[in-house]
């Protein structure tokens, strides 16, 4: 089932810019299950939506979601970087509220032939965009030990990740991977006995794959390359007065967004808060997806 993260404050921030203007325009660059913009479209009954999502299957979910608001929400397929060309194609120039909540959506890890869980026994696609290459399998099968090693330390904070990268290289060697369920076995393998059972920060136990699926799913989908560009771009395509807001669930999302919406915060831009959002201890017990989830928000004020 999918249960947008944080949908209250979303909505809080979005709709209380530019109170006095009854129509709004918002995008949801990253549509997902369209929980955020139903949020949206029911607190603003006079407001428009553009829908943005690069999986295909997705979309598609979230127009049967979103059908009962018609017209009032039009859809576009693509990557988020590419804002301004979406709000391009369906006649618009700048918004009233952009909402990016950044991560896999529930759909994708639901779905065992998507490959992004590691709980579910699927092939390794991991691929947002199915029609693009390479897959997660072939990601594994031909990247170099060193290129794996930093990835892994890089994009997943993994302080094993050269044994794992090392351990994964002998054991393609052998037999090539094929799905989900089968690297994360040997991911596990590959660490100590006293690292097989990792813990969050907050005390949690995760899965000792975690970090390194992770790691595999940004890098496949250039996910840090894409939200650098978004960050530079998206504010600029908002109305004066109008709102990004952003949800990250890890910290390297987070420090590229604090960073970018406090550089902006000197050039015509303010923070309506300083630190980041999280979810109440009522949320995560309901959803335990948003635990790690932060929310931070920046508005135009000079157009």
């Amino acid at each position: 089932m999918h249960l947008p993260v944080l949908e209250h404050e979303v909505v809080v921030w979005l709709t209380a810019s530019q109170m006095e203007k009854e129509c709004k325009r918002y995008v949801d660059v990253t549509l997902g299950g369209g929980g955020h913009a139903a949020a949206l479209l029911k607190a603003a009954p006079h407001s428009e939506l553009l829908g943005v999502d690069q999986d295909e299957k997705v979309l598609k979910r979230a127009k049967e979601r979103l059908a009962e608001f018609g017209k009032r929400v039009v859809f576009t397929q693509g990557r988020f970087s590419l804002l301004s060309e979406h709000l391009a194609s369906v006649g618009w120039d700048r918004v009233d509220g952009i909402i990016a909540d950044l991560g896999v959506s529930s759909f994708q890890l639901d779905e065992a032939d998507r490959g992004f869980s590691f709980r579910r026994e699927g092939p390794l696609d991991m691929r947002m965009d199915t029609t693009k290459e390479p897959t997660a399998a072939t990601w594994i099968a031909t990247t170099e030990e060193e290129e794996m090693a930093h990835i892994f330390f890089e994009y997943g904070e993994e302080r094993f990740a050269q044994r794992i990268a090392r351990h994964l290289c002998v054991r393609r060697e052998q037999k090539s991977f094929e799905t989900t369920v089968d690297l994360a076995e040997e991911i596990r393998k590959a660490l100590p006995p006293s690292a097989r059972f990792p813990r969050t920060k907050g005390g949690k136990r995760i899965h000792p794959a975690t970090r390194v699926f992770q790691a595999i799913r940004i890098a496949l989908n250039e996910e840090l390359q894409e939200l650098e560009h978004f960050l530079h771009k998206a504010p600029f395509c908002l109305h004066q007065s109008g709102r990004c807001v952003v949800i990250s669930y890890h910290s390297l999302e987070d420090r590229m967004v604090k960073r970018a919406f406090r550089a902006l915060a000197t050039e015509g831009f303010s923070l309506p808060m300083r630190k980041a959002q999280k979810p109440q201890e009522e949320e995560i017990a309901h959803n335990p997806r948003a635990r790690s989830a932060k929310l931070r928000v920046l508005e135009r004020i000079d157009a």
